[in-house]
């Protein structure tokens, strides 16, 4: 890999004439297909690579031979019953097990948020902070965790000055250093405040990583009924808001979503008719930033099989959602209409779904 990324080198995603163009695409398609999760990152070496790595049968073949290697993919749907959190990994293309009971604040632990693509979680107990136990809400009991591996480690409590809106985290390949705390993995740091309604945020559901920053759908105004996106870039801690589609802004009963794919945000809306419209940025974060409608189907025959209790929960890729009815989740195609699986769950009262990709290497505590 390091003597291809030499190549690559000076090209960066605009993918101009150069050496990733030296290798004969079957054969670069072929090399990328056996890298690991975390070196999947090279595909933003180049426009060619990027292009390659977003091949519809790309995702398929990598997802196999990773699997030889040790791997999952799938979501963690979390659900809440008697007031006690449980979550549950589902999965299209295998059977692994993966789970939270490992944790001591098993069985009731909450998840918070989800690296997706580095198999790491970010929970916490919620006994440590209910009113019953008399303790304030800075005493959060936080973990985090490699569910696939069982290895977790405590997080020292954030000092919080208000109730938390919403939690999203990132992985990186190595510590951080913080020479503030003059040690490796530093701790919780307060950014810039930001005067904004917290409340907007609420039932958000887990953040959605695209461009570099983390986006939660707000709710809309309450004086002009304007929705909008809220972007965190984990870079340099700086926030926007994103207005949604016009054309959505009008369908006030819609139900709407937002995704990543292809490392593009998008938005999935769903009118009560069963149209679903998927919308993705273009030109993110510049001048001629705008909205694309990508493509319209519809959904009626899927909800007249599973009945009015469908909902959209995440796009897998360009063509395929993920949704749930009561104890039940399904993968759907939606350019051939079709469903391409189906598992149950023993929640019918869903809370949160998390995507959820992880190798078995032991996570370096």
């Amino acid at each position: 890999m390091a003597a291809a990324d030499e190549q690559c080198d000076g090209n960066g995603a605009d993918g101009g004439a150069g050496g990733a163009t030296s290798l004969a695409e079957d054969e670069a398609f072929e090399m990328l297909t056996w890298v690991s999760l975390d070196d999947l990152a090279c595909r933003d070496v180049c426009a060619h690579w990027r292009r390659l790595t977003y091949e519809a049968a790309f995702a398929p073949l990598h997802l196999r031979r990773a699997a030889a290697g040790g791997f999952v993919s799938g979501y963690l749907v979390q659900g809440l019953a008697r007031n006690r959190y449980s979550a549950t990994f589902v999965s299209s293309t295998s059977g692994a097990e993966v789970s939270l009971d490992f944790l001591p604040c098993s069985p009731s632990v909450r998840i918070e948020a989800v690296s997706a693509h580095r198999g790491l979680a970010c929970c916490v107990d919620p006994t440590a902070f209910s009113l019953s136990s008399g303790a304030k809400p800075s005493s959060r009991c936080y973990y985090m965790c490699k569910p696939a591996t069982k290895q977790w480690r405590a997080l020292p409590s954030p000092r919080l000055r208000f109730p938390t809106a919403a939690t999203a985290m990132i992985a990186r390949p190595a510590p951080i250093f913080d020479s503030r705390r003059r040690k490796r993995g530093g701790g919780w740091r307060r950014s810039p405040d930001v005067p904004l309604w917290p409340e907007s945020l609420a039932g958000a559901g887990p953040a959605v990583r695209a461009h570099g920053a983390m986006h939660w759908l707000r709710w809309p105004d309450s004086l002009t009924a304007a929705e909008d996106i809220f972007a965190f870039d984990m870079r340099s801690e700086t926030w926007r808001l994103v207005r949604i589609p016009p054309e959505l802004e009008e369908k006030a009963g819609a139900r709407k979503k937002l995704a990543a794919v292809e490392g593009r945000l998008c938005l999935v809306a769903v009118a009560d008719d069963g149209e679903a419209e998927v919308w993705a940025v273009a030109g993110y974060g510049g001048r001629a930033e705008r909205w694309e409608k990508k493509m319209t189907v519809r959904l009626e025959n899927l909800a007249a099989m599973d009945g009015r209790a469908l909902v959209f929960r995440d796009l897998c890729s360009s063509d395929v959602a993920f949704l749930n009815t009561v104890y039940t989740v399904i993968w759907y195609d939606f350019l051939k209409g079709k469903k391409i699986a189906e598992v149950p769950v023993h929640h019918k009262c869903i809370q949160q779904v998390f995507k959820y990709e992880s190798d078995l290497v032991p996570w370096d505590i």
